[in-house]
This record gives C-alpha cells, structure tokens and sequence, in this order.
C-alpha cells in the first residue's frame, strides 16, 4: 500500500504497520518493547527527553528511517496505549451499543485482558476488520456478540485515533473517518439478524 495524500485512518494504521512497520521500528517505547525488538529515531529522542538530558545534536543516533507521518501516526498509537491503561480511553469506547453488545462488553471488561488499541494494531497488520458472525451461521449468541464487538472496539480506536490525528496541524497527509462502517450487520438488519 503506497502512501497517498488522502487516506482514511484504518488505511493509514495498516500503511503505517504492513509497509513501514513503524509498530516494530518504533518499538523503544517501554509498553510495547516485549513485543518487538527496536527503536526509531524520534523513539531514541523521546528517552533521551524523559531522561532530561541535553540533545546536542551531535553523534548518530541509531534507528529506522521511518516517513514522519508514519511515526506521527505511530505516536498516536502509543498515546492511545496510554490512555487505555490509565483508563481514560475506555469512555470513548464501546459507546451507543446494544444492550446485548453492552452485556457482552461487560463480560470482556471483566476478563481484563482486552486491550482495543492492541486488537486495532493486530487487525491491521492482518490487514482486515476482526471477522465478526451472524446469528444464523450456528454459533451461540454469546460468540455472536463477542466477535460483534471485537469488531467495534476496533473501529472506536480507529475513531480515536481520527481525533487525535486531525487534531494535528503538521501531518503531511489527510487522515479521514475509516471507510468501514461501524455496525455493518445493522445495516441490512432483517436480512441478518437482530443482534445489533
């Protein structure tokens, strides 16, 4: 996928983890280091600021030569990541669903292992939304629900990450909306099923 000069925020993320693999080149942030080995530039920046040394200019510092949207986008990531587990995301996720999806939303929360920004950066290295099932493919309502809303867990951090991108003046491309829909088995409901 080629970088373009407009591109909706679910293609930029799989542009900026397939094709530049910011997620493994940036990867010297502390919250995502187990995952990949690493560092970028601006990462090796950034510790050495939360180290308050001196950035003298002097001296190679190590590390990919990432294109600076796709380490902006980045940053937006690890600041999603941040706020998750302070717990200041989790407002802005998961909101307007059913009361079944609600039910299941709890369940999940319950669990403590879900993490969305993480499931938004795995279904885009995937390069594809998390498959989501209908009623009528013969598994429980419980599953149904939960795919359902792995699915829109995905497309609210796609959402957030919008916000926090557009917020940005110095992005060198349009970040837009994501081009899938949020609640795509609502849309043909009748012809589905009603676990929306």
């Amino acid at each position: 996928m080629a970088k373009r000069d407009v591109m909706d925020v679910w293609s930029a993320l799989q542009w900026v983890v397939r094709d530049q693999k910011a997620d493994r080149a940036f990867a010297s942030n502390d919250d995502v280091r187990a995952m990949t080995p690493g560092g970028s530039v601006t990462g090796a920046v950034m510790r050495i600021g939360e180290l308050n040394a001196r950035v003298d200019g002097g001296g190679a510092v190590h590390g990919s030569e990432l294109d600076p949207d796709a380490e902006r986008i980045w940053m937006g990531v690890l600041m999603l990541l941040k706020q998750w587990k302070r717990g200041a995301l989790a407002p802005r996720i998961g909101q307007d669903l059913s009361a079944h999806m609600q039910r299941a939303m709890l369940r999940l929360a319950r669990d403590g292992n879900i993490n969305p920004v993480f499931m938004a950066v795995d279904a885009a290295r995937l390069g594809e939304m998390p498959h989501w099932h209908r009623l009528g493919d013969g598994y429980p309502r419980r599953v149904v629900e939960e795919s359902r809303l792995e699915y829109v867990l995905v497309w609210d951090v796609l959402a957030c990450l919008y916000t926090a991108l557009s917020a940005s003046g110095s992005m060198g491309i349009v970040i837009e909306m994501p081009s899938v829909m949020r609640l795509p088995w609502s849309g043909a409901k009748k012809m589905l099923d009603d676990c929306a």
